[in-house]
């Protein structure tokens, strides 16, 4: 059967067949000028996602680190070795990038020491601040300049200067869902403060610091994490002593301690994957 086209119309679906693939490649050509939300460094490849199609109030931003087997990178503390990630950011006026929100770390063998931080692969979520009456451009790019060390028996330095670019393109668009359930599961793992009802106090004696916190249950397990550098000895052993409300934890400080702190400030991890913060006053 012979169709009858009116004039212009097979020119008309022409373009309309190929304004995909035009519209592909604008989309292309938008992300490229705008830099690259991935990057990479020896052995660790870092994503920047967010958990927004369009800035909102309580807008995250999401650094996501996939790391190579026997590799990790730090906590804000990192331990007896490397450093915490790192990233300045370049955004449009009026947003404003509130730090990362840190999930729990654990205890890492690097060699013989240990370090605190994250293995195979870690989100580290970053909220972002929309002052009141902000005027947001429709168009604009978050930028994250991102430095690094990634760790196992040595560390290594990473950097990439990471843009995503808003509105987001198509296949950002797909993966929003997914990214914010990574940041939401991120968010769930950072520590919180721990509960008004309970106490914490430190001794010091001699070349430890016993502490003593009062949860209301027994804790049969339990990791300490210390905010400040060199007050704990990061290597050695913690031991754990069950309370019948609580658990008393014996800490070797640091060599590197000259005098004993006022407080000992640090998350305390405990079995059932809780964490929270507490600051022990040292007597």
């Amino acid at each position: 059967m012979l169709l009858n086209v009116p004039p212009g119309a097979a020119a008309a679906c022409a373009a309309a067949a190929a304004m995909p693939a035009l519209m592909s490649e604008a989309a292309a050509a938008r992300q490229s000028a705008a830099g690259s939300r991935n990057g990479q460094g020896p052995h660790v490849r870092v994503e920047l996602i967010t958990d927004r199609a369009t800035p909102a109030p309580e807008m995250r931003f999401g650094l996501k680190f996939s790391l190579d087997p026997g590799w990790h990178v730090c906590w804000q503390n990192p331990g007896d070795s490397g450093g915490p990630p790192e990233a300045s950011w370049t955004l449009p006026p009026g947003m404003r990038p509130a730090g990362i929100e840190w999930p729990a770390p654990g205890r890492i063998d690097a060699g013989g020491l240990v370090d605190y931080g994250y293995h195979h692969a870690v989100v580290l979520p970053v909220a972002v601040a929309i002052a009141a009456g902000a005027r947001i451009p429709q168009k604009f790019i978050a930028r994250a300049s991102l430095r690094w060390m990634a760790c196992a028996d040595f560390c290594v330095p990473g950097a990439a200067d990471l843009a995503l670019a808003f509105p987001l393109g198509a296949d950002a668009l797909t993966q929003v869902s997914g990214w914010k359930t990574a940041i939401d599961a991120a968010r769930r793992a950072v520590p919180k403060p721990a509960p008004a009802s309970w106490t914490a106090s430190a001794s010091s004696s001699g070349d430890t610091f016993v502490v003593e916190i009062i949860t209301g249950s027994r804790e049969e397990q339990a990791v300490f994490f210390p905010l400040e550098l060199s007050q704990v000895n990061d290597t050695a052993g913690q031991s754990v002593s069950p309370l019948p409300n609580g658990l008393r934890l014996t800490l070797e400080k640091s060599s590197q301690l000259a005098n004993d702190p006022a407080v000992l400030r640090g998350v305390l991890s405990l079995s059932g994957g809780r964490a929270f913060t507490i600051q022990a006053s040292v007597r």
